[in-house]
């Protein structure tokens, strides 16, 4: 039951973002909320859980990608950068500005993960510096430079997060960040 409640709840924050109810969680499942709640003592619980699952899912993933033989060093760190589990790639931006107000403990439980969990990029980084596929640059300046673009999504007054999704923001900044703006002569 709890995983059906967590893939309805991830569900619900699809469609109507962080501010459904128990009672949607509920009518949605066919069930009651006292049913819920034998799972979960509360929706605080319930988006935990959704947060925990999505780092578990990224973690899984980068692994997946650092691993992988058949991609390049810059096709594995563009993979890595813009990770993401599928249920979570067309996420509007608004919705993690809603999870900060909302439900603060688990976006910091987030944004943590986001700012402190770099092992494989800067393995991938180093590796590539050393076999001169990838130019020498400080390698925190970049992930700060990542990290900034980031942190502009959760500001309340972004333009950015009425237009793109979560994911086509990643791949643009990782585009940026990897391949410049000028065109090569």
């Amino acid at each position: 039951m709890k995983n059906r409640i967590i893939q309805e709840a991830i569900h619900l924050i699809k469609e109507k973002g962080f501010s459904f109810t128990t009672n949607d969680l509920a009518k949605n499942l066919g069930t009651s909320k006292r049913t819920i709640y034998q799972s979960f003592h509360s929706k605080d619980a319930i988006i935990e859980t959704v947060i925990e699952q999505l780092i578990s899912d990224i973690k899984l993933k980068e692994e997946e990608i650092y691993n992988n033989n058949h991609l390049s060093l810059k096709e594995k760190l563009k993979e890595l950068l813009t990770c993401m589990p599928e249920e979570f790639k067309i996420i509007d931006v608004r919705l993690l500005v809603e999870l900060k107000k909302h439900h603060y403990e688990q976006w910091v439980k987030l944004n943590e993960f986001i700012t402190k969990e770099w092992d494989f990029v800067i393995k991938i980084i180093e590796k590539g510096i050393q076999e001169g596929t990838i130019r020498k640059i400080n390698v925190q300046l970049f992930i700060e430079m990542y990290l900034g673009t980031i942190n502009q999504i959760y500001d309340v007054n972004s333009p950015l997060k009425s237009h793109l999704t979560m994911s086509e923001i990643l791949n643009s900044v990782i585009d940026i960040l990897l391949n410049g703006i000028a065109l090569e002569k």
